[in-house]
């Protein structure tokens, strides 16, 4: 037998006891008292919840990959969330990395007779002069474009969504020259049509997709594409002159 350290009435076992005074004033306040969590214990959804986010956070999706290299239209369906964002940043560093390859391997067939010493300190400085190159081309590219559509037209778009449709764009023409980088190493000549066909075509197909998002018109097609790629050239010049 014992009291309600509620409203002191006396508790019968067996029987469910209610403080039929303070329950209509209060109604919720044992209610939420049951459902919050003992101290140092998190609740177990919220807990779940963010394990789950945080694991499918780090996850890459291979054919999400696939399916970019086999249609890279589809990257203009990409939203930018973290998702959209590491398949974009994959796109774009692909490209890069693709310039970076093709400049060691020019480099070392180069300097290949002339000692190992010297083909170690000329990867060294080609390497990084075309490390920089790719990174800065890639990133003004995609700029001037994203800097055209804002301006010409309503279609507005933020950083970080035009880099997961964008950047996620890039993906096959990386894969292009990082094939042409990889070859460079063996074959100087093929490498070098690869990565003048994919530079060509990837500047033709950016130019068509940044067409499709920003809902291009016939009538500002030519003023679009020429106040883009002048953007482009300017900032690649100065760029060039200045850091390489």
């Amino acid at each position: 037998m014992g009291f309600c350290i509620h409203c002191g009435k006396e508790l019968t076992d067996g029987v469910a006891h209610q403080c039929t005074n303070d329950i209509p004033a209060d109604p919720l306040k044992y209610t939420a008292a049951a459902a919050e969590p003992e101290p140092g214990r998190p609740d177990s959804a919220s807990a779940g919840a963010s394990h789950t986010k945080t694991s499918s956070a780090v996850q890459v999706d291979g054919q999400v990959l696939l399916n970019l290299l086999k249609n890279p239209i589809s990257a203009l369906n990409m939203r930018g969330n973290q998702t959209g964002m590491i398949y974009g940043l994959i796109g774009m560093a692909s490209s890069i990395l693709g310039f970076w390859l093709f400049g060691l391997g020019v480099k070392r067939m180069f300097y290949s007779g002339l000692g190992m010493m010297s083909a170690l300190l000329s990867d060294f400085g080609m390497g990084s002069r075309s490390l920089l190159l790719g990174l800065f081309s890639t990133v003004i590219l995609l700029g001037s474009f994203w800097l055209a559509g804002n301006m010409m037209t309503k279609q507005k778009l933020d950083m970080k969504d035009y880099i997961a449709k964008m950047g996620s764009f890039q993906l096959p023409f990386g894969a292009a020259l990082i094939v042409s980088g990889l070859l460079s190493f063996l074959l100087v000549k093929p490498a070098f049509f690869i990565l003048v066909f994919a530079l060509m075509t990837g500047l033709a197909a950016n130019s068509a997709a940044a067409i499709e998002l920003y809902r291009i018109g016939s009538t500002q097609l030519v003023k679009f594409i020429g106040i883009a790629l002048g953007i482009y050239v300017v900032l690649l010049a100065v760029v060039n002159t200045i850091l390489l």
